[in-house]
């Protein structure tokens, strides 16, 4: 079993939708057996997104055949002890459990607690080319790597804009510093929601929509095949 987790300490990443992408790819298209944890208090916006998606179905949905989503209400330090404890559990019941966390990096967050627990084995931090974000990134990688996670950086919001040229010397930079980074990028300027009505989407928690995505932003199947075979340094 693999607990991954897409995390930024910086908002706005689009972390949570990378998080139920790679749920959705994992259990949908690679029929592994999947659980998602939702820390992301007070929103819990992927357990709030499933809800949403089941009422807005017109036909029956098997639950069954779903994800699970498990929003964890309860932060305080002994019920996340106690979360780390079931997640260690699985271990032979699941294939993967996909933790999604807020934007925040400090002691006693979730995110902390389940590094410092040691049940969080990789995290998968997006980086866009500016300089305060590729040097915090760098610092973020490399102190979960201290902490004993595979770290795995990827550029995100590629706009083409920019010269390829840049791209690659950030990369070198970052593997010259020990922090590794996949060669999928994922492009900016994308709709990623599902709104009721809408014909064309690329996340779900019902399903993985490969055909959009892979239509849209090609790089993001990539990225999920990167992060799924990815075994540290």
């Amino acid at each position: 079993m693999k607990v991954i987790s897409f995390f930024s300490a910086k908002g706005g990443t689009g972390k949570t939708t990378f998080n139920m992408l790679l749920a959705s790819y994992l259990k949908y298209e690679k029929g592994q057996r999947v659980m998602l944890l939702d820390f992301d208090a007070p929103e819990y916006n992927l357990s709030f997104c499933r809800k949403r998606e089941l009422a807005g179905v017109k036909e029956a949905v098997d639950e069954s055949a779903l994800y699970p989503i498990e929003a964890v209400r309860d932060l305080s330090e002994g019920n996340l002890a106690t979360v780390a404890g079931m997640v260690r559990k699985m271990e032979g019941v699941l294939d993967y459990v996909v933790m999604d966390f807020k934007g925040s990096f400090l002691s006693g967050d979730p995110v902390c607690v389940m590094a410092e627990a040691g049940v969080l084995d990789m995290v998968v931090i997006p980086v866009e080319l500016d300089a305060m974000i590729v040097a915090s990134m760098k610092s973020l990688a490399l102190l979960f790597k201290e902490n004993g996670q595979q770290a795995l950086l990827f550029f995100n919001r590629v706009h083409g804009k920019e010269r390829p040229t840049q791209y690659e010397a950030v990369r070198l930079w970052f593997e010259e510093h020990g922090c590794r980074v996949a060669r999928s990028q994922v492009k900016g300027n994308i709709g990623m929601k599902r709104e009721q009505g809408e014909g064309h989407f690329v996340r779900s928690t019902l399903c993985f929509p490969g055909k959009e995505i892979r239509k849209s932003n090609p790089g993001i199947v990539g990225l999920l095949e990167e992060v799924i075979g990815y075994d540290g340094d």
